[in-house]
């Protein structure tokens, strides 16, 4: 009889041949917990292997080792994070197709997981730059679409210019002065995150309001309609950009932050480290 990872395996490799799949990356846990040493309760060691198509049926193999984050049952932001690790090693290209196959060892709450993903411009982007550093890449994903239906709807009619500034919260609040009341106070975490998408209406709501919303690490919206009080001196930005990208560059300089920035004429722009480090639109 197959074991659960055996059976996986061959569901894995029988979907990438069905679906025309360029690439099938295996994860496993791995036990390395020694005598002594304190368990790290916040990471989880695992063995990876990409397998490569490199003509129908015939595949390369690239296997490393990395770590993980432990996160809730259920959730797949781990695997993401090493799809993500992936592109930025260049084991992984835009526009591949994976199918990827985890086992329990993992951690995901699953005796087993197949996931099967398309290496899209906005995911490889994010990865390339390591967007997702130190937010989880759920988090990131849902702002980049959240500013990209802004720039293409706009709110009532008209064109709508926002930004999001994401990082270290206590590190950013040192440079933001409220507007207007926060709108977001009083409220438990559980409505405010980011991933909740109960709240992306009332985000697109408040996008009209003028300022910037912040967001956490963690993903929790902190507040919005907030002003970035920062000296802008010293930035190295492109001509004809105003006052919210240039507030929001500095501020990602200082802080080591992430900003997106919606301007009325419809663009988004990242950036990271108080330059533009991608135009999604």
């Amino acid at each position: 009889m197959r074991t659960i990872e055996d059976a996986i395996g061959l569901a894995a490799t029988k979907i990438a041949n069905d679906i025309d799949a360029n690439c099938i990356v295996s994860v496993t846990g791995m036990n390395n917990k020694k005598e002594g040493i304190e368990e790290d309760h916040l990471h989880l060691d695992v063995q990876v292997a990409i397998f490569k198509q490199v003509k129908k049926g015939v595949y390369s193999k690239i296997d490393y080792q990395t770590s993980i984050s432990k996160v809730s049952y259920g959730s797949i932001v781990p695997i993401k994070e090493i799809l993500m690790e992936g592109i930025s090693k260049n084991y992984i290209k835009k526009g591949d197709k994976v199918v990827c196959a985890a086992d329990a060892s993992i951690g995901s709450g699953y005796k087993g997981l197949l996931f099967v993903f398309d290496v899209d411009r906005v995911f490889f982007n994010i990865s390339t730059h390591n967007l997702a550093e130190k937010t989880s890449p759920d988090v990131i994903e849902t702002l980049v679409n959240i500013a990209l239906e802004i720039s293409k709807e706009g709110r009532e009619g008209r064109r709508v210019g926002t930004a999001f500034v994401i990082g270290d919260k206590q590190e950013i609040l040192k440079y933001i002065k409220q507007l207007i009341i926060n709108p977001f106070a009083g409220y438990p975490e559980s409505v405010r995150k980011i991933t909740n998408p109960a709240l992306k209406e009332t985000i697109k709501e408040f996008s009209q309001l003028d300022g910037v919303f912040v967001v956490d690490n963690s993903g929790m919206v902190v507040t919005s309609g907030a002003y970035i009080d920062i000296p802008t001196l010293d930035l190295e930005m492109p001509q004809g950009l105003g006052t919210r990208h240039r507030s929001c560059a500095a501020i990602t300089k200082e802080t080591g932050s992430i900003a997106i920035v919606v301007s009325q004429s419809g663009s988004v722009r990242v950036l990271k480290s108080g330059k533009i480090v991608l135009k999604l639109q």
